[in-house]
């Protein structure tokens, strides 16, 4: 999707714009709006009826019945950009999950938005690294969501409605509060409500004409997710991944297991191509994984059903910026390490964690770390990874842990509820009992530490020694790192595939 308003003149390239009959509105839409239904069956009440099934036709209706404040009561996953000719006023808002990019770049003449963000590499004008989104990089392992890798080109924030006149210029409104994570401390939550939710949002989400497919690393969600298909009726499989080595699953999960075997080269070349695909370093070690599981899923099934967000909600998450926040683990990289890699310098402008904390200074400490971790890494790496890997391939990904009335319900969760997401396991436990599954499983580890000392050795070396390496870092402190991690002296595993990862995007912009 990419659309232009300058000079007073609004253009797109989207294919099937959808124009009103009168010509005052034109609307691109992406996405899935999960209350479509309920929305549609509420303006006929109202007396206002539609003459099609486009969501774009929806959109338009509710925004001339409500105003701007009809943004507030979508669910489900978009993006979409409204322009009204008459008033010269074009309005664009993603959810407020950000599973999908939106990109935009105000100019002297106008503004110009893309759902991809290589549509604004090629401008002649175009000055294409910020050393301050850099850092951040370096500091989570993905950029910032605001801000993008390009000096003149934003994100749109997710859960913000963009307002734009060539006369007023641009404004942001949020029209969703932040993802806050409340934290019990005295009342549990009820079993039976949890169960309830969480079975309603997997049901909603499935067709029970079409085969789901569901990534499995062994979690307790995807069995949750698996075992509600299955008795809503619905069709599913199961794909893993095989490093080599023993993964003990459930007699019970074999008919419905679709394995691919992984090794070392397959990994690297999987690395570079989603990284090519999504335009982005995101040095999350499973990006390959994945990647090859949905290729592989998009020769058996029509939708690919995500666990994005159960973790973050249910669990007592330990992702990287919460480890951050409480002060015991590092960052991507030491302040030590940073000063001998980068060549760039540092910078100490691209704290993004204390503007969160300014909002939640009354909350304990695992809620912000799960508040964190909710309106960061969720936002700029799980859902947006999900959704873009899955494109190539017209799946269409489903997101049933992230709603709001599942939200509602693990922000009350108790500190003991959430270790080990034990409430979810106890409140399904029965129904995966039922099915003859159990709870012993483990996450899967993907051996990268190892591959990175033996297999995936060479590749390394060889993508350290390109010349593009030298404009941004230290050569011979790369390959120092390499060599100190080959020998087994420390476990560099997690800086070096995030330097790698790095170099391949850059290599590819």
């Amino acid at each position: 999707m990419q659309a232009k308003y300058e000079n007073n003149e609004f253009s797109t390239t989207t294919l099937r714009p959808y124009h009103t009959s009168d010509g005052r509105y034109t609307c691109l839409f992406q996405g899935e709006l999960v209350n479509q239904a309920l929305l549609c069956t509420k303006l006929e009440l109202s007396g206002n009826y539609l003459q099609g099934t486009r969501t774009e036709e929806l959109l338009i209706a509710l925004y001339r019945f409500s105003g701007r404040d009809f943004v507030e009561i979508l669910r489900g996953k978009f993006i979409f950009i409204i322009f009204d000719h008459e008033e010269k006023e074009l309005l664009a808002a993603r959810d407020r999950y950000g599973t999908k990019t939106l990109y935009y770049q105000l100019t002297d003449d106008g503004i110009t938005f893309a759902t991809d963000i290589s549509q604004f590499t090629h401008h002649p004008e175009m000055k294409m690294l910020n050393n301050d989104t850099l850092y951040h990089y370096f500091l989570t392992g993905y950029f910032c969501e605001e801000k993008s890798y390009l000096n003149n080109v934003l994100h749109v924030p997710a859960g913000c409605l963009v307002v734009y006149q060539q006369v007023c210029g641009l404004r942001i409104y949020p029209y969703a509060d932040l993802l806050v994570i409340e934290g019990a401390r005295l009342k549990s939550v009820d079993e039976n409500q949890v169960f309830q939710v969480v079975t309603e949002n997997i049901q909603t989400r499935i067709a029970p004409d079409k085969m789901h497919g569901i990534v499995y690393t062994g979690g307790t969600d995807e069995l949750i997710l698996a075992t509600t298909v299955k008795l809503a009726g619905g069709k599913f499989k199961l794909f893993m991944a095989d490093f080599g080595g023993k993964q003990v699953v459930d007699h019970a999960l074999e008919p419905f297991l679709v394995r691919r075997r992984i090794f070392p080269k397959d990994y690297w070349e999987s690395a570079v191509a989603a990284t090519q695909l999504l335009a982005l370093p995101l040095t999350d070690p499973r990006l390959p994984v994945d990647n090859l599981l949905i290729e592989l899923a998009s020769k058996h099934v029509d939708a690919v059903i995500s666990t994005d967000g159960a973790d973050h909600l249910f669990g007592a998450d330990q992702s990287l910026l919460a480890w951050v926040l409480s002060l015991k683990g590092k960052r991507v990289f030491s302040k030590k390490e940073k000063a001998e890699l980068l060549a760039f310098g540092d910078s100490t402008k691209s704290n993004l964690v204390e503007s969160y904390l300014n909002e939640i200074t009354d909350l304990d400490l695992i809620s912000k770390q799960q508040t964190i971790a909710l309106n960061t890494r969720l936002r700029e790496n799980d859902t947006m990874k999900t959704e873009q890997l899955t494109t190539p391939y017209n799946l269409n990904a489903k997101y049933p842990f992230l709603d709001d009335d599942i939200l509602s319900i693990a922000s009350f969760l108790t500190t003991s509820e959430k270790q080990k997401m034990s409430l979810l396991k106890q409140t399904f436990n029965p129904q995966l009992v039922n099915f003859g599954l159990t709870l012993k499983h483990e996450k899967q580890k993907i051996p990268l530490a190892k591959w990175i000392r033996t297999d995936l050795h060479n590749n390394m070396k060889e993508l350290f020694d390109g010349e593009v390496v030298q404009e941004y870092f230290n050569q011979e402190a790369l390959q120092s790192m390499l060599k100190i991690h080959r020998k087994g002296f420390r476990d560099f595993s997690k800086q070096l595939w995030a330097l790698a990862i790095f170099i391949i995007w850059l290599e590819n912009l």
